[in-house]
């Protein structure tokens, strides 16, 4: 009632109250301090609220942080676009310079024509002019050649006439044929006994053995066209492995690939059309992850791997689409022939059965985890545990106990007494497996077989060059026996002894005749003569002639009035060409005659091709570089995106990789990014940097220096009140609080971190650079560090600062009496006195209590409850005392039994006596109070 009344009183006189007054109240109701310093910080100082002037700083910083992230992004988009940027223009310049070859190969054409026409005229002339000359020398020939014909007449008519002379000219004639013959089935021998030798058949045979070896011939030709197929088979076989390896190798290679860009262990078409799904909803694959990529076997569980993907293969390569992009997947799949086949499962979020369902030790669920970072974790784990929760069993003892049930060799029973065992070779191998978050061991499974197929590649190329060498020689076989057969089809063909034979007895009996003749061999002398002449007139000096004239004639002059032919076609097709621009870029090709213009024009033709060669493999590989740089710019790495959340929607519209001949837009960008975005970006980080620096760091500061001295002005003002409190009055003394800097390494390093984010005005006002390089190196570390809730509020209260103990000083001299720092030795009385000294301070200076207590106007009531009950005398009269050097007004609530201590202190009497439930109040002065109570006691005495 009392404390209601009090509080409604001071209300409607719009007094001040504070924490100084309601703990007055409270330690006045027995508690007093055990630990001055605490005491002192925690409720003699202020509260200010810090936590509000950090949040209004990080909400300054992360819009700053924001600018800077674009920034950040922007240059990240440069960096990457600079190389891209640097192709392009290697592109153009490749491009201007095949340009350029090509134009040159053009004006090539022109050149050399107009050269060539030039040329051709000259050489034509030239021709002409000892084409009359050779024919001149030719006629002067064909006289001599006619006397010689007369004289070789003449002299065989007259050997003719002469009957030895005929005989002689018959056997001459029957030889020279037999010659002929000779030396054809001489040559014929030598073949024969060449390719006889290469089969293995020996040389030089008899006639029977000649027989003999076409029999053998034709019986091996069939045993090579049996081996020559079972060779073709073979190879076939082996060129069809290799096949297969090769097409393995791709295919490994490729997945090797996207298993290396991702962390997944899912590869091929459905990898490629998520990848497509990504691209077009601008989502991340974290968002719309594949199943499989959320499960994995327990270590544990390994030896249940095989069985366990068989049985979650399908579901594993299912695609979760969250609500906020089901509509554009939907759009996106429904709008493109996608080339491969995708399932995916729109994700609502459900409440999960798994608690109210049975499980049981060996099931299927026990033996995989969930990646518990994805939030459809718990929504897989439901759906695993609602339709592919099997029995994992180790016998079919087991097996037959259960509805669903799988064992480690991978025998399957489910719904509908469906039994199902898949052994093919890739289901079981390990290249196979799809789930998990983690591909390492895939990508080392695949490595190895890859190296393995290498291996087989290396063989069955190493079997193909073996197989194809015995094709090789077998055909080499089967065309010698077949020559052997064709070329050689009797023995006469290459018996050339007989022939040799047959000569020899002619030219022994034309030697008989000859040597009988003196007058014949003087004839056939003369003729021989006449003859040698005749025919070295006509083998070789008309021949040479006839030859040399058909050559300029037939040759030459056709060949040069072709080429200018030709070349004059060229030029009328060309029109007037100004070629003076090949002439200063060629200078080496223009040193040309007649007999090398075609030569020279060939090898700068293929020089030209040579160089238009190398600049398109520079370019067909600068393109693929820039491919591949464009992919990346694309589809970024999982870092960038989660760094820059709107890097895909920033990049959506560029053309994809395969439109190199739209890498223009690139440029159009990456010049847009540098000479619009870099600029506006920095402007506004400068802008918002200028704010943060110069307003928001510094207000910040600023709050904690006037916290500071708001804590040094209320000791101050304290220590004034203290100053006119008697603390002890014989002798007289007074207290004062001090307050001295806190060693502690938290505060000492916010204070540094705190100053030091106060910048230098001539350092960061010089440059732009400047200021960013003291926000990356002192304001953000210190945001950085605040974000430690803990540490935070730890530090950036700055009554922590600060340690507190409390001195004792003599009035009359100022000298220091005592130090009270540890409360823990004094006696409880000692920590009362010193409570409610500084209590008193306290509540003098937030209330401007003077030592004039008797003003007019002053109002200085405290109702104090009940404040004796449990405490000693000594503490309560001293509290009295204190009351009354503060010029107090009181009014004291106590039991008629602790009056004692307070009576000669008040001066007026509000006696409740209470009976049953009834109680009346007497009211009275101090001395009518006195009174009726000594006649009170003198009555019960009497009694």
């Amino acid at each position: 009632f009392i404390k209601d009344y009090t509080d409604r009183f001071i209300n409607a006189l719009g007094l001040r109250s504070n924490k100084a007054l309601t703990l007055f109240n409270q330690i006045v109701g027995v508690k007093v301090l055990n630990d001055l310093d605490e005491f002192i910080r925690n409720n003699m100082l202020e509260q200010c609220d810090s936590e509000s002037e950090y949040v209004l700083l990080s909400e300054s910083f992360a819009t700053l942080i924001g600018a800077k992230t674009k920034i950040e992004k922007v240059k990240e988009q440069i960096s990457q676009l600079t190389p891209i940027d640097e192709k392009a223009k290697q592109l153009d310049t490749l491009n201007s310079t095949l340009e350029k070859l090509r134009e040159t190969r053009k004006l090539s054409v022109y050149w050399f024509a107009q050269r060539g026409i030039k040329l051709a005229d000259n050489k034509l002339s030239e021709l002409n002019e000892k084409l009359s000359e050779l024919q001149q020398q030719l006629e002067i020939l064909d006289e001599e050649k006619e006397r010689l014909k007369e004289e070789e007449q003449d002299l065989a008519v007259a050997i003719k006439n002469d009957n030895v002379g005929q005989q002689i000219s018959m056997l001459s004639k029957d030889i020279l044929s037999l010659e002929k013959l000779k030396n054809k089935r001489q040559k014929n021998w030598d073949d024969y006994n060449k390719k006889a030798v290469e089969v293995g058949f020996g040389e030089n045979p008899s006639e029977d053995v000649f027989d003999n070896n076409r029999e053998k011939a034709r019986e091996e030709i069939n045993i090579c066209q049996i081996d020559m197929d079972a060779k073709n088979e073979d190879l076939r076989l082996a060129k069809n492995e290799s096949d297969s390896i090769i097409e393995q190798l791709a295919e490994n290679t490729r997945t090797l690939e996207t298993l290396l860009k991702n962390k997944n262990n899912i590869t091929g078409r459905e990898a490629e059309i998520r990848e497509m799904i990504l691209q077009t909803t601008g989502a991340t694959p974290a968002e719309i992850p594949f199943i499989g990529e959320l499960i994995r076997v327990k270590d544990v569980e390994k030896d249940w791997e095989n069985s366990i993907e068989k049985i979650l293969h399908n579901f594993a390569l299912r695609l979760i689409v969250p609500d906020r992009y089901y509509k554009a997947v939907n759009q996106f799949v429904n709008s493109n022939n996608l080339n491969g086949r995708i399932v995916y499962q729109r994700f609502v979020e459900t409440s999960s059965l798994k608690g109210f369902q049975n499980s049981f030790e060996h099931c299927l669920i026990n033996k995989v985890e969930f990646n518990v970072k994805s939030p459809y974790c718990r929504w897989i784990e439901d759906v695993i545990f609602e339709n592919y929760n099997y029995a994992c069993v180790s016998s079919l003892d087991d097996f037959y106990l259960y509805d669903k049930a799988v064992t480690k060799e991978g025998l399957i029973k489910s719904v509908h007494n469906k039994h199902e065992k898949d052994d093919r070779p890739h289901i079981n191998s390990r290249e196979n497996y799809v789930l998990g978050w983690d591909n390492k061991e895939k990508i080392a499974s695949i490595r190895a077989f890859v190296k393995d197929l290498q291996e087989q590649q290396k063989n069955n190329a190493n079997c193909i060059r073996e197989i194809e060498k015995q094709i090789k020689a077998i055909n080499n076989r089967t065309e010698l026996l077949d020559d052997l057969l064709k070329l050689f089809p009797k023995f006469d063909d290459i018996n050339w002894m007989e022939t040799a034979q047959l000569i020899q007895s002619k030219l022994t009996e034309k030697k008989k005749l000859e040597e009988n003749s003196d007058k014949m061999k003087t004839l056939q002398s003369q003729l021989k003569v006449v003859r040698d002449s005749l025919s070295k007139l006509e083998k070789e000096t008309i021949a040479a002639k006839n030859n040399e004239i058909f050559k300029i004639k037939e040759v030459e002059i056709v060949a040069a009035d072709k080429r200018l032919k030709e070349n004059k076609k060229l030029l009328e097709e060309f029109g007037t060409v100004d070629v003076s621009l090949f002439e200063s870029d060629n200078a080496k090709w223009l040193d040309v005659n007649y007999e090398n213009i075609i030569s020279k024009k060939d090898a700068f033709r293929v020089d030209n091709e040579r160089q238009e060669g190398i600049i398109k493999a520079q370019k067909s590989q600068t393109e693929r570089e820039v491919a591949d740089l464009i992919r990346e710019f694309k589809n970024p790495s999982e870092e960038i995106t989660q760094r820059f959340n709107d890097w895909r929607s920033d990049v959506y519209n560029l053309p994809d990789a395969q439109y190199i001949n739209l890498i223009g837009e690139y440029q159009k960008f990456y010049n847009r990014l540098v000479n619009e975005d870099l600029v506006r970006f920095e402007e506004r980080f400068d802008k918002y940097l200028q704010e943060t620096v110069t307003n928001k760091v510094a207000a910040f500061r600023m709050f904690f220096t006037n916290w500071e001295k708001s804590i040094k002005d209320t000791i101050d003002m304290l220590n004034k009140s203290l100053k006119e409190i008697d603390f002890s009055t014989t002798p007289s003394t007074y207290i004062q609080l001090e307050n001295t800097k806190r060693i502690n390494s938290d505060i000492v390093e916010f204070r540094k971190e705190l100053d030091d984010a106060i910048p230098n005005i001539r350092e960061v006002n010089s440059t732009i650079d400047g200021k960013r390089r003291h926000f990356e190196s002192k304001i953000q570390p210190l945001i950085s560090h605040l974000k430690d809730e803990a540490w935070r509020k730890k530090v950036m209260d700055v009554r922590n600062w600060f340690s507190y103990k409390a001195e004792e000083f003599f009035k009359e001299t100022g000298q220091k009496h005592k130090t009270y720092e540890s409360m823990g030795q004094l006696s409880g009385g000692e920590k009362a006195q010193l409570t409610y000294t500084i209590l008193g301070s306290a509540i003098a200076y937030q209330f401007g209590l003077t030592k004039d207590g008797l003003q007019a106007n002053s109002l200085r009531f405290i109702a104090i409850d009940e404040a004796f009950k449990a405490q000693d005398e000594d503490k309560a009269r001293y509290l009295i005392s204190l009351c009354k050097q503060l010029h107090l007004q009181l009014l004291v609530v106590t039991p008629s039994d602790n009056i004692h201590i307070v009576q000669d202190d008040i001066s007026f009497v509000h006696y409740v006596e209470r009976n049953g439930n009834e109680s009346r109040i007497f009211n009275m002065t101090i001395e009518q109070f006195k009174q009726e109570r000594e006649k009170y006691q003198a009555n019960d005495k009497a009694e």
